[in-house]
């Protein structure tokens, strides 16, 4: 009989106890595998993956590219030992009672099962020690979705909050040229427990009627005071500092660093609630170099919560913080801001239920121009004022900040009746009651008070009146001097009558404060807003990725209730390798990150035009669908809110309608039809089907289904 040939003797009991052995192994072993990212199937061997990586010319971290390779060696040899081990065990079975070749089938398993573990420890030790390297201890250079990866897929990542728990912020995602003297802000969609972004480090407590800060926390029951300054007895200015455990701001490359986090103070806006949206972040040194750029991120994570509460501002949002990144230029910001245009315009005519709005060429700080305007409270940056029954009166309201920081709009405080969605309107106070009587309201913005610096002819005192997020103050253009002379910012002296600082006085209307009138006519406007066209047309192919979406209103807008338009993709958390790598979901890939959005707005011919920005549509060539939904609680300029829902039906036409002077539509041209007793879901998707209900929930259903978005990521995962 040949050797070949001959009957082989199975023992029952090595059997038993190669098989648990190589059971025991593989899942180790596949996890080494998976994590240097090979697709086993279609590349066994990791050509795919080394090629992806790109070694010689992406650019990678050197020490990715180092632990990559350890990693991969590990690898190898893992699948080394599994070898061996089903060598031995193979040399057992079939010993056939061979005491020798049982030995020595015995020996060669120790060894390997010895090996295995050594490689396995190894293993352990370099995700270790990348995860000190990389500021991260769950950091893992061969899964992309937790640190740097191949160059074509790191684009996209990031968080996606923009535009659900953040608002805005500055300088916005990817921006450059950033000054280096320039503060960051953020604004939340939700309020936030001030103790989790600022540090009380100046130890002021809120005073006793809770009107503000004060320095003495002696008194029963002071309750601290976060993110604020004030002057001390040698005139230095004392200000809270960065929470640096839950912001951190840093250059790129220290940003995933233990230690990272830069010095800076920090100064929060708190509402007529005591509710805090908006923090100004400012470092104590300059940002950046004077000789080079410098890439800085930003990261707010779980740790900011709600107020007086622990539960994180992400929780229940696909990513469980907010990061992104934008490059300092070289060059400081020693330019004065200035008023673009005002709504309503210098006289011109409104109606009382309209909202008075300020549009400034560059983002502001948003501590000096938002605030509540009354006669008792603190702030006097932006007065209103007209005249009741002979005697010059303050209008009381709050100014409330949006676009980019640069838009502030006043909403008095008096109410005058509801909208068609039930919320209640506001109106400016007239002394004159007969229908379509008018009278004259006007408005100072103060600039702050310049400190005098020869090398910044603009910059003033902080919290001395309305400057940029650079403390450069607010300048009229038209009072500055002709080319070749020197410009200066003026600040006249602010004039108390009868005790206020509230007044609109003549002396204070130049040259740098901004002022100008306008008359407000006894009467309402009840036409709601509607969308005349938007862009790229309903039911676009082959869309750009980075196109923004333009959508063109009929009336101006109330900026600060634009945040809530919306963009959603479907499917969303999709791999991101999907469209080159077809097989089914990641299971440990990288998915796509929340489409993150940000809205702008813009007033073109008495109309706004809403400009969403976004992360890239469709990245890598992904086949995916893109909806704009609009809510019902958006509203125009004299607050009436988009309900009915209106818009355009076909995607080659603008829609036009036509109000009576109550409200009521009578005439519709090109515009899908709403139907619906509630206001709270009766209004328009921007691609409504108007064979359907228009209600936004069940438009979006509609829409995200296999069945109308017949995207081929979506055949290919089955649904």
């Amino acid at each position: 009989m040949l050797p070949w040939t001959r009957k082989i003797n199975f023992s029952k009991k090595n059997l038993i106890i190669s098989i648990i052995l190589v059971i025991f192994c593989i899942p180790f072993i596949s996890q080494v595998v998976l994590a240097q990212g090979v697709d086993v199937a279609n590349d066994p061997i990791g050509v795919n993956a080394v090629d992806n990586a790109n070694i010689a010319l992406s650019g990678v971290d050197i020490r990715t590219v180092i632990v990559r390779i350890i990693n991969t060696l590990l690898g190898l040899l893992g699948l080394v030992a599994v070898g061996l081990i089903l060598y031995a065990g193979f040399t057992i079975m079939t010993a056939g009672g061979d005491e020798a070749k049982v030995d020595k089938g015995r020996k060669v398993m120790i060894n390997a099962v010895i090996g295995l573990v050594i490689i396995l420890s190894a293993f352990a030790i370099v995700r270790f020690i990348t995860g000190r390297l990389f500021g991260d201890s769950s950091f893992d250079p061969g899964l992309e979705n937790n640190g740097p990866g191949s160059p074509e897929f790191t684009y996209f990542s990031g968080s996606g909050s923009l535009g659900t728990v953040i608002r805005d912020h500055y300088p916005f995602r990817d921006q450059t040229e950033v000054a280096r003297n320039s503060a960051i802000v953020v604004t939340f969609n939700v309020p936030i427990e001030p103790a989790t972004v600022a540090i009380n480090s100046n130890n002021t407590c809120w005073n006793s009627d809770k009107t503000g800060p004060t320095n003495v926390c002696n008194f029963e029951g002071s309750i601290p005071y976060y993110g604020d300054c004030y002057l001390d007895g040698n005139n230095n200015m004392l200000c809270d500092t960065l929470n640096k455990a839950n912001v951190k701001i840093d250059t790129s490359d220290n940003i995933s660093k233990e230690t990272a986090g830069i010095n800076a103070t920090v100064v929060l806006s708190y509402d007529e609630d005591k509710n805090v949206h908006n923090a100004v972040f400012r470092a104590v040194d300059y940002l950046g170099s004077p000789s080079q750029n410098v890439d800085y991120t930003v990261k707010l994570l779980g740790g900011i919560t709600l107020p007086k509460s622990t539960q994180s501002i992400f929780s229940g949002y696909y990513e469980q913080f907010y990061t992104w990144n934008f490059q300092t230029g070289t060059n400081l910001d020693l330019s004065p801001p200035y008023v673009s245009n005002v709504s309503p315009a210098g006289g011109t005519t409104a109606t009382k239920d309209r909202i008075i709005q300020i549009n400034f060429n560059e983002a502001i700080d948003p501590t000096t121009v938002q605030g509540v305007l009354s006669s008792n409270g603190q702030f006097d940056n932006i007065l209103v004022n007209t005249t009741l029954n002979g005697v010059n009166n303050l209008q009381e309201g709050t100014w409330k900040i949006s676009n980019g920081y640069k838009t502030v709009e006043f909403i008095p405080k008096d109410s005058c009746g509801v909208n068609s969605c039930g919320d209640v309107k506001y109106c400016l106070k007239l002394s004159c009651a007969t229908t379509g009587c008018s009278q004259v309201f006007s408005s100072l913005i103060r600039t702050g008070a310049p400190t005098g610096n020869p090398n910044a002819p603009f910059e003033v005192r902080p919290f001395s009146g309305v400057y940029d997020l650079a403390f450069n103050g607010l300048d009229n253009l038209e009072n500055n001097p002709s080319a070749g002379n020197s410009y200066n910012l003026t600040k006249p002296p602010i004039v108390s009558t009868n005790g206020s600082t509230k007044n609109i006085v003549d002396s204070e209307k130049n040259p740098d404060n901004y002022h100008w009138s306008f008359n407000i006519e006894n009467k309402v406007d009840r036409e709601a807003p509607y969308i005349i066209s938007v862009n790229p047309v309903i039911e676009g192919e082959s869309v750009v990725g980075n196109t923004p979406v333009n959508i063109n209103f009929s009336k101006q807008l109330l900026f600060n209730s634009i945040g809530d338009i919306a963009i959603k993709e479907y499917p969303e958390h999709v791999c991101e390798d999907a469209a080159v790598n077809t097989s089914t979901p990641c299971s440990m890939g990288n998915p796509l990150a929340s489409l993150w959005f940000a809205n702008f707005a813009d007033n073109v011919n008495d109309k706004t035009k809403v400009t969403v920005v976004h992360r890239e549509f469709g990245p890598n060539g992904l086949d995916l669908y893109y909806f704009a939904s609009i809510p019902y609680t958006l509203k125009d300029a004299n607050q009436n809110c988009f309900y009915p829902g209106y818009g355009p039906k076909d995607k080659n036409q603008e829609c036009h309608l036509e109000y009576n002077s109550v409200g009521k539509v009578t005439s519709m041209i090109n515009c899908v039809a709403v139907t619906g007793d509630d206001s709270r879901n009766d209004t328009g998707c921007v691609y409504s089907n108007p064979n359907t209900t228009s209600d936004v929930p069940s438009c979006l259903n509609i829409l995200q289904s296999p069945g109308v978005s017949k995207s081929n990521y979506t055949s290919q995962i089955g649904q």
